[in-house]
């Protein structure tokens, strides 16, 4: 395999970006009212961002460098999908919050299995984790925007 593949900046761009293009979760400990929920997770998910932004600011130069990278991004999303977690949506809010944060998850499922692959060197499996990651973006985007999010709805920059 090569590594150029396996760490290719524009897929590790394209991981982070559609995974950051939304956020949500569901059933949490705060109840929060609809512009409560759409002004916090926002603030969560801008914060996602930047984080994404600050990691991915140089491009990988190795596997083993792409594999740290993107424990770095797994462990950014788990905060932020816990912090949103923490929010309880109003109850016509609640199925759509729930679907849009395990819309999220999915992506750390898949950020995980790139991790491993980026770890072995198996360019394949990375590339199809990314491409997985990027397949799910409209979907996140969707569940955000149903919410009425707008940061966490954006296009480019986020998931």
């Amino acid at each position: 395999m090569l590594r150029s593949q396996l760490i290719s900046p524009i897929a590790i761009c394209i991981a982070a970006g559609m995974l950051l293009a939304g956020c949500g979760g569901g059933g949490g400990s705060e109840q929060v009212s609809t512009a409560e929920l759409v002004q916090r997770a926002d603030a969560i998910c801008a914060k996602e961002r930047s984080s994404f932004a600050r990691i991915q600011s140089q491009a990988p130069p190795n596997a083993s460098v792409a594999a740290d990278q993107t424990d770095e991004l797994i462990d950014v999303t788990q905060d932020a999908n816990s912090q949103l977690r923490a929010l309880k949506p109003p109850q016509q809010l609640a199925s759509a919050y729930q679907r849009y944060l395990l819309a999220r998850d999915r992506v750390i499922d898949e950020m995980n299995r790139g991790e491993e692959a980026a770890q072995d060197q198996d360019s394949a499996v990375y590339g199809a984790s990314q491409a997985a990651v990027a397949r799910g973006a409209p979907e996140r985007r969707k569940l955000a925007r149903a919410l009425g999010l707008k940061v966490c709805s954006a296009g480019r920059g986020a998931a």
